[in-house]
């Protein structure tokens, strides 16, 4: 659980970094994946760790991460073929 969490707030931060760079354009592009969630979700866990909910956690890890890497993967095409 340490390890995922650990993860989840390294992704959160960059998905912030990303917004942030881009102006928040990019990621409304993509709308399908709830960036705002995400990010959230690194909140609560870098600054409530100890109440952390590890079924919350392995449903988030279940149901929004799979959606989420798909996304970044179609990000990233599009960015190498200069759609966005």
């Amino acid at each position: 659980m340490d390890a995922i969490c650990m993860i989840l707030i390294a992704a959160g931060e960059e998905l912030k970094n990303i917004d942030r760079k881009t102006g928040g354009k990019l990621l409304n592009r993509y709308p399908g994946v709830r960036w705002r969630g995400a990010m959230g979700v690194r909140d609560v866990l870098a600054h409530g760790y100890f109440q952390v909910n590890a079924e919350q956690l392995f449903d988030i890890c279940k149901k929004d991460i799979p959606a989420m890497i798909e996304t970044v993967k179609t990000m990233i095409t599009d960015i190498e073929h200069g759609a966005t």
